[in-house]
């Protein structure tokens, strides 16, 4: 027998209205046909929520009461299900219609036995009628598939074979027991061992009247909601996956409706507000940050949903811990099934990019300064000789400065080393950036090195050669080079002086040139030990 709640296969396939109740006598789910007949929640009806009072406190196992609502009248029956370490209930309503007694019915009304049986036969629930001896009186063939060779036997020796867990059978007789003295019907859930493997079964047994004036019977209709709750699981394991794919990603990623209002966060975005993904999710851009930094948020999300156009943003986002981090961020339309269309976003932490830039401008700056200024200090002291060879000493130390802050070797990602080549490559310059790149391949474990032409000035046919010298010794030491960002003008005089690349990989930015490699990382065979 299934312990928990009913599952929502198992509400939707029920026909009357039923909810589970917690001890706060709130509904924590319903089926349809509950939300139709209920606008308004009865449970604050005096003798239901007295009823209830008495299950959810363990007082009774089984509660049943009589109300109206929206002038109909509902017999309600409430019984116990375990919820977590407390206890939840069980509501089945069913609408009591005033007796009346039957129209007569000529012969040519009723349905043939013959037609009948081969109508139930058809049904793809099983469908049985049990005697107050717990015998079957008629079973259709949807019940006898199931049974396998047992519904046989049944059939020879009109003993009842039983369509439910043998583990549950004793509390099935009860529940039989109890419809035929009461009257009102039962649900029963169970994984059921059958001819076609395991299922799981959703009961609903029905008091009937017989063909004497005193036999009752009992009419248990099962419907099989194995792939449903297959359905459901698969689905909740998809969910599952997909969240923690999110959440193991370092950068930030949302999505907002129309509003401005939050529908999913991962584990990195609630981490800068110091929240939990859950506690993000419906919250608006408003209430999580400040009025003009908000607005600012909300303009670029209208943007993108009047648009379609996906657009990218540097944007400066305050952590709860009040460190300031700057982030690119991405924000494309997405359109649902529906037609409704929110904003996803997803946000790089460039911080540490653009401080390295900054560096590198200031530290560019701060010599270009002191260049000028040896330079007019050598000319208006040209006679002191020994005062001008300490400062050509000083240009030199100056230069090999240079030389590093203009070839940086910076670890973008995890074995992948960026090496941005600024102004123009001689054979001094050559020599410097491949001694220490070549050094900072063995101690760091380098398996990608991406050579950035962004900033390179010219190009002529000794710069070309010291570019294929470096590219040649990275790949003797083990490491894939890649050369990213040849501007237009460079990319042309390299076709007019007829120096041929063909055999080094290109990328267009340095960005797609990490990308490339992280691609290629990912899709490597992991090594096994």
């Amino acid at each position: 027998m299934n312990d928990g709640r009913l599952s929502d296969a198992a509400l939707g396939v029920f026909p009357e209205p039923i909810a589970i109740v917690d001890r706060a006598l709130r509904v924590q789910k319903a089926n349809a046909a509950w939300t139709t007949t209920f606008a308004d929640s009865p449970l604050t009806e005096p003798s239901l929520a007295a009823a209830l009072a008495k299950v959810l406190s363990g007082e009774t196992t089984r509660a049943d009461v009589t109300f109206e609502a929206r002038a109909s009248h509902h017999a309600v029956t409430i019984v116990p299900v375990p919820d977590g370490d407390t206890l939840a209930a069980l509501v089945h309503a069913r609408a009591v219609q005033p007796a009346r007694e039957p129209a007569p019915r000529s012969r040519d009304d009723r349905l043939p036995a013959t037609l009948l049986r081969r109508i139930l036969d058809r049904l793809p629930v099983t469908v049985s009628l049990i005697d107050a001896e717990g015998r079957s009186v008629f079973s259709n063939e949807t019940r006898a598939r199931l049974l396998g060779a047992a519904a046989k036997q049944e059939r020879e020796s009109g003993t009842r074979a039983l369509l439910i867990d043998p583990a549950d059978a004793d509390f099935a007789r009860e529940v039989e027991a109890r419809v035929l003295a009461t009257g009102t019907e039962e649900i029963i859930t169970s994984d059921v061992p059958t001819a076609l493997g395991t299922r799981s079964m959703f009961f609903h047994l029905v008091p009937v009247d017989g063909e004497g004036p005193e036999e009752r019977l009992v009419l248990c209709v099962g419907q099989d909601v194995t792939e449903q709750l297959r359905a459901e699981r698969d689905l909740r394991e998809q969910q599952d996956f997909i969240r923690q794919v999110i959440d193991s990603d370092p950068n930030l990623i949302f999505v907002k409706d129309e509003r401005g209002t939050f529908l999913l966060a991962n584990k990195a975005f609630a981490d800068v507000f110091g929240k939990t993904a859950e506690e993000i999710v419906g919250q608006h851009e408003r209430a999580l940050s400040e009025y003009a930094v908000a607005e600012g948020f909300l303009n670029v999300d209208q943007h993108v949903l009047a648009t379609l156009e996906e657009r990218t943003v540097e944007e400066e986002i305050h952590w709860h811990t009040g460190e300031l981090r700057w982030y690119q961020t991405t924000k494309r339309p997405l359109v649902r099934p529906s037609g409704e269309v929110h904003v996803l976003g997803c946000a790089v932490d460039v911080t540490t990019r653009l401080e390295t830039q900054r560096k590198l401008e200031e530290a560019a700056g701060e010599v270009e300064r002191r260049a000028v200024e040896a330079f007019r200090q050598a000319e208006a002291k040209a006679a002191l000789v020994e005062e001008l060879d300490q400062k050509l000493g000083i240009i030199e130390t100056q230069h090999q400065e240079i030389l590093t802050l203009s070839a940086p070797l910076l670890e973008v990602a995890e074995g992948v080393l960026a090496v941005p080549i600024v102004g123009a490559m001689t054979q001094t310059r050559a020599v410097e950036i491949m001694h220490r790149l070549l050094e900072a391949i063995v101690d760091r474990q380098v398996a990608s090195v991406v050579l950035d032409l962004t900033g390179l000035e010219t190009i002529e046919t000794h710069t070309a050669d010291h570019l294929m010298s470096i590219v040649r010794a990275i790949r003797l030491l083990g490491a894939d080079a890649v050369i990213s960002g040849i501007r237009p003008a460079v990319a042309q005089t390299i076709v007019e002086l007829g120096i041929d690349l063909s055999g080094f990989v290109t990328k267009r930015t340095l960005r797609a040139a990490i990308f490339s490699r992280e691609v290629a990382r990912n899709a490597a065979p992991t090594r096994r030990r």
